[in-house]
C-alpha cells in the first residue's frame, strides 16, 4: 500500500480531501503518521522507524504536535506520540494556516460541510444525556448578558484569544473572526492565538457585541469558573446550528433570561430585527402609525426566542426589556 493511501486511512482522511493532500500535510508529516502506525511511540522508537536522526525526529515531532497531527502524553515515565487525524488537523488549519483562505471556494464549502457532520456525530449523544436530563461529563454553554461578562473576565488570571473555527470554516457570514477567549488552566502548549489583558478581553467583547455576536460561556463558571467565553453568530456557529436542528433551545445553550417587549413603546424601527439571529424579532406584512409615519410592523414572536439578550440594548425605543429566568413566577 502506497504511503498516501496508508496515511489516508489512518488520519481519517475524507475522500474529496486526497487530491488535495499538499495544502495540508508534508510527505515527512504524512510518513510519520504512517510510521506510527496507529501506535503509541516513544521518540527513540520513531527514530529507528523512520531511519532518520534523533533531532531530525524530534523536529518533526514538534512541528507535528503543533500542527495536531500527532498528539503526545507522558506513559511509564518517558514521552510517547501517536496520530491525531483529519478533523484536528482541519481545526488548526482554518484558524492559523495564513494560507487557508486561498483554498478553493468550493472546496472549502465541502470541507466546512464535512466537519459539521463530524461535529455533529460527536455531539449528538452528548446532546440526546442533556435532553434527557442525563448526567454529562461537561457542563454545557451558556448564554451571557454583556454586563454580566466583566465579571467573568474579572474573576480570570490568563487570557488568550484564538479565531473562531467555526466561522473560519463557515464564513457565511463577514463577522469578526478573532473572537474565542481561553482562560487559565484551559489554556495549554497548543492554544496558541493572542495573550490579552483583562481590558483588552473587555474591548473585545464590546467590539464583538457591536457586530451582533451572541456571548456564551460555560454554564458552571460560577462553581468551577470560566473556562472560556465564545462570540457566536447563529449562522457559522456549530454548536448554534446543531442546536437549531436538535431544538436544545433552553437546554444546549442554557439561557438565564426571558426577553420581553412593550409593544406601546416600539418606534417599529427594525434595529432588534436586524439584530436577532433567530428570527424571533421580524418585520411583518402589517403597517403602523408612528408620529405621523408609516412604518412596516415589527412582530415579536417569544418562541422563536433563544434568550441570548443582544437585542435588548439595540432597541432606541428602550422597549425590549430582559427578566432573569429565576424571577419570574
Amino acid at each position: 500500500m502506497a504511503v498516501i493511501d496508508r496515511f489516508v486511512s489512518l488520519f481519517g482522511v475524507p475522500e474529496f480531501v486526497v487530491l488535495h493532500m499538499d495544502r495540508f500535510v508534508s510527505e515527512g508529516e504524512m510518513g510519520l503518521v504512517v510510521g506510527l502506525n496507529g501506535e503509541k511511540c516513544s521518540v527513540s522508537e520513531i527514530v529507528a522507524r523512520l531511519d532518520c536522526s534523533f533531532e531530525d525526529a524530534q523536529v518533526l515531532l514538534d512541528a507535528c504536535y503543533d500542527k495536531h497531527i500527532v498528539h503526545r502524553e507522558e506513559l511509564d515515565g518517558e514521552l510517547v506520540y501517536f496520530g491525531a487525524d483529519f478533523y484536528e488537523l482541519l481545526d488548526y488549519v482554518c484558524k492559523f494556516d495564513e494560507s487557508y483562505p486561498l483554498i478553493d471556494k468550493d472546496l472549502r464549502k465541502a470541507l466546512d460541510q464535512w466537519c459539521y457532520q463530524v461535529y455533529a456525530g460527536k455531539m449528538n449523544s452528548y446532546l440526546d444525556s442533556l435532553i434527557n436530563k442525563e448526567v454529562v461529563d461537561r457542563a454545557p454553554e451558556q448564554f451571557l448578558l454583556i454586563e454580566d461578562l466583566d465579571q467573568v473576565l474579572e474573576s480570570v488570571s490568563d487570557i488568550r484569544v484564538v479565531p473562531c473555527n467555526c466561522r473560519k470554516l463557515a464564513s457565511h457570514c463577514v463577522k469578526p473572526t478573532e473572537t474565542c477567549l481561553t482562560f487559565n488552566d484551559s489554556i495549554t502548549d497548543r492554544t496558541f492565538g493572542r495573550s490579552l489583558t483583562k481590558e483588552e478581553a473587555k474591548e473585545l467583547v464590546k467590539a464583538a457585541h457591536k457586530k451582533g455576536l451572541m456571548h456564551q460561556v460555560n454554564s458552571d463558571w460560577r462553581i468551577k469558573g470560566p473556562t472560556y467565553i465564545c462570540n457566536c453568530c447563529s449562522c457559522c456557529c456549530y454548536p448554534l446550528r446543531l442546536a437549531q436542528e436538535k431544538g436544545t433551545k433552553g437546554v444546549f445553550p442554557v439561557s438565564q433570561i426571558l426577553v420581553q417587549r412593550d409593544d406601546s413603546k416600539c418606534s417599529h424601527c427594525g434595529a432588534c430585527a436586524k439584530r436577532c439571529n433567530f428570527g424571533a424579532f421580524y418585520i411583518g406584512e402589517a403597517e403602523v402609525m408612528v408620529k405621523g409615519k408609516r412604518r412596516s410592523k415589527v412582530e415579536f414572536d417569544l418562541t422563536k426566542c433563544w434568550g441570548c439578550g443582544i437585542c435588548e440594548e439595540a432597541c432606541p425605543a428602550k422597549a425590549i426589556s430582559v427578566i432573569e429566568r429565576k424571577t419570574i413566577n
